[in-house]
């Protein structure tokens, strides 16, 4: 009767754990070919969810406000073009910034963008 009940209480916090994934756990699919716009693609991402919070506006470094972001990230060296997986920007956004956590589609396209030049677009 317990190797049962052992067995029946297993398959429960299997169950449990199993359906406990969120958006950002999950391999985003975006084509790595797609250009990677930052004024269309990612300040709207950075103005929404960095810089409308009161985070990073003029008060705490990087200005992620618009026509600011660009430069602050390069000037703060958060952006690595060589090494973009390393960058303080990804590791930033792969740990604790925002709060909030962001979608793992939105993250990409900023790893996306640092391995293709980070160009101001």
């Amino acid at each position: 009767m317990r190797i049962i009940q052992s067995i029946a209480i297993l398959f429960i916090i299997t169950g449990i754990f199993g359906s406990c994934q969120k958006e950002y756990f999950k391999k985003a699919v975006i084509d790595p070919n797609t250009p990677i716009s930052f004024s269309q693609d990612l300040q709207p991402i950075l103005t929404s969810k960095c810089a409308s919070s009161g985070c990073h506006d003029r008060s705490v470094p990087p200005n992620l406000l618009d026509g600011k972001a660009y430069m602050s990230l390069w000037d703060g060296g958060h952006i690595d073009t060589l090494k973009p997986d390393e960058s303080i920007l990804m590791i930033k956004l792969n740990t604790n910034m925002p709060p909030q956590k962001m979608p793992a589609s939105e993250i990409s396209k900023f790893l996306i963008w640092m391995k293709q030049g980070a160009k101001e677009n």
